[in-house]
């Protein structure tokens, strides 16, 4: 039995406890769920163990209301627990690292299943398919109503002391069902489906996007694609923050010199941001299509006459605006949910103008690499 802070008492069976006494899995209570957001959340320090055990119990109880078989339940159960075998050190600046060279952490944890398959009786060809978000009950995990982002807002808002991350998960997971082989929530979950959705907007916003968290993330994403080059990928997406942090810090260069500063929480300044509010999306994404990270970083330097150690760029997001893929059934009719709520699509319009253009450089830099900064973007657009 174990003792969750967010769920309560949840019973793993005999499996379930083989994949949970592995190395692969025990590796995953030195990796912080939160990266370096508790550089401004100092009590968000929990780890994916605890987030993965979390999504195995809400898969399970999606299971449950689903009225899936054992066989069913078992596998879905064993996905969410092995969903997050792959992440690298600090969460997501190694998983950006990765993605630069196309490798995902989806793709790293079905690696791993494959290595604990003798633990397990389910399938484990079945389990990789729910973690890509393949298969009817996939979705359960891999979706965008799913146990995973069920337990993170959750947890993450629970730990770190957010207020953004209330959800109505009863409702939510009461109320799907399977209709046509695809999961869909019936028409009493809107309104709950709706806070989940206004949650993540204001999580990602107030929280995972603060401007403090996203100099260290983009810093520590720096000084993990000097590690690689130095030594491999596959050796950094083996690492947890343990071993990551005596690696960067007997490393050499940017890895080390980025890393220092990160633990000692001497972080870079904003020199320059864009403010999207005052640029139309069109622009933003010519920038964003056009702008290479460290070029403009070499370009500034250069203008400015400092070292291009010394910028750090982080160039706008503006994801397509698109329906989710939420279903809602009522009166026997399946519709997407944006047909009865207006909070999708204003989220989604709303979303891309999470993230502005800026550039960041040490606090002695700041007004010559603004200059040099305006001068460059300018000339971009």
């Amino acid at each position: 039995m174990i003792r969750d802070s967010l769920h309560g008492y949840i019973e793993p069976n005999e499996e379930e406890w083989r994949i949970l006494d592995s190395p692969e899995m025990q590796r995953l209570r030195r990796i912080r769920q939160m990266g370096l957001s508790p550089l401004v959340y100092p009590s968000g320090t929990h780890t994916r163990f605890q987030h993965s055990v979390g999504v195995m119990h809400v898969a399970g109880r999606f299971a449950e209301s689903l009225n899936l078989n054992e066989q069913r339940t078992r596998e879905v159960r064993m996905a969410g627990l092995m969903h997050d075998l792959g992440h690298g050190p600090f969460s997501h600046a190694s998983e950006a690292v990765a993605e630069q060279k196309g490798l995902s952490h989806e793709e790293i944890s079905c690696r791993k299943i494959d290595k604990l398959e003798d633990k397990f009786s389910v399938s484990a060809n079945r389990i990789k398919k729910m973690i890509r978000g393949e298969l009817e009950v996939g979705q359960v995990v891999a979706g965008d109503i799913d146990a995973d982002r069920m337990d993170y807002l959750q947890r993450d808002a629970h730990t770190s002391g957010a207020e953004y991350g209330h959800i109505d998960s009863d409702t939510i997971i009461q109320r799907a069902m399977i209709d046509s082989r695809r999961l869909v929530f019936d028409y009493k979950a809107v309104q709950a489906l709706e806070s989940l959705l206004t949650a993540r907007f204001h999580m990602i916003k107030s929280v995972y996007l603060h401007d403090t968290s996203r100099i260290a993330e983009k810093m520590l994403e720096r000084a993990l694609e000097d590690y690689v080059e130095k030594n491999s990928l596959e050796k950094m997406m083996a690492l947890d923050d343990y071993s990551a942090h005596n690696e960067l810090l007997n490393s050499t260069g940017t890895a080390r010199n980025y890393y220092s500063r990160i633990k000692d929480r001497d972080l870079f300044k904003t020199a320059l941001s864009w403010d999207v509010e005052n640029r139309s999306r069109e622009d933003l994404k010519k920038l964003e299509e056009k702008v290479d990270e460290k070029e403009i970083e070499k370009e500034i330097a250069e203008a400015a006459q400092v070292s291009k150690e010394k910028v750090v760029a982080n160039k706008p997001w503006t994801p397509e605006i698109k329906d989710m893929d939420i279903k809602i059934k009522r009166k026997g009719n399946v519709r997407n949910l944006s047909n009865y709520s207006p909070i999708p699509k204003a989220l989604s319009k709303a979303e891309w103008r999470l993230v502005d253009m800026n550039i960041y450089t040490d606090a002695a830099q700041k007004a010559k690499v603004r200059e040099a900064a305006e001068q460059v973007l300018e000339e971009k657009l």
